[in-house]
């Protein structure tokens, strides 16, 4: 089984050699805080990229903090980053949407990894956690996963906001029920009635998010179907800046 220096020495070789593609991608860096295996800076921003060993002093566009064990569940694919960060898992400090460009750097590890003969990170003595396969790899994943964090530290102040429910579908295979009506507010990755169904795309939603696409010319297109209380629809920016307030507080 892969240690995490031996991963990120991996990844290093891979990102190297993605070079300008995996840079187009991603455009950040990321920062590894890996509980037991040190902190490592991941740079594809700019060329030429790489991996390397950091420090507290090292800063990047977002920090990642995980358990050796847990990060090299995430790298196997086998620990499912929205799940883990409701649960505590991994915590995010930073660009919460470059967390999800993520994937592109693990993709590249993974072909170098095989192509190199070297063992992928598989922790298989370590089970997956139950929920790992339950959701989808969609880029929204860790922004619903933010919302969460938003109502667990002011979810009276959304209730009182929002008073709906809210149901995501995110295509593809993606679902999320958003109560910000009863008590204190909860967020379950789960279908159930609603006040409101919002449907969309994943990457549709995250340029919705990013502010990248309009909502309201996104419904005209056909990209962004509602289906229920239209009133409640124009709560949606409220739920959304929660999940990005704590971005820009740091």
């Amino acid at each position: 089984m892969s240690t995490a220096s031996e991963v990120f020495a991996t990844m290093d070789a891979a990102v190297r050699e993605a070079g300008a593609s995996l840079v187009d991608k991603v455009k950040g860096t990321i920062k590894f805080d890996v509980t037991g295996a040190g902190q490592w800076l991941i740079q594809v921003k700019t060329t030429p990229s790489g991996v390397s060993k950091a420090t507290a002093d090292d800063k990047a566009d977002v920090t990642i903090t995980i358990s050796e064990s847990n990060f090299l569940l995430l790298i196997a694919e086998k620990l499912n980053p929205q799940a883990a960060f409701m649960q505590g898992k991994i915590k995010l400090k930073g660009n919460m949407g470059l967390a999800s460009k993520l994937a592109a750097v693990i993709a590249a590890y993974k072909q170098k990894a095989a192509s190199s003969g070297s063992a992928p990170a598989a922790a298989a003595s370590v089970p997956a956690t139950p929920t790992s396969s339950a959701q989808p790899k969609l880029r929204s994943a860790l922004l619903f996963a933010s919302i969460g964090e938003a109502i667990k530290t002011k979810g009276p102040e959304l209730v009182s906001k929002v008073k709906g429910t809210i149901q995501f579908v995110i295509t593809p295979g993606g679902a999320w029920h958003v109560d910000l009506k009863n008590g204190t507010g909860s967020i379950e990755a789960t279908s159930k009635p609603a006040d409101i169904t919002i449907t969309t795309a994943d990457d549709d939603f995250m340029a919705i998010a990013e502010g990248k696409l309009n909502a309201q010319q996104a419904f005209m297109k056909g990209k962004l179907k509602v289906k229920g209380n239209m009133g409640l629809a124009m709560k949606l920016p409220v739920v959304i800046e929660a999940a990005k307030a704590p971005r820009s507080k740091l």
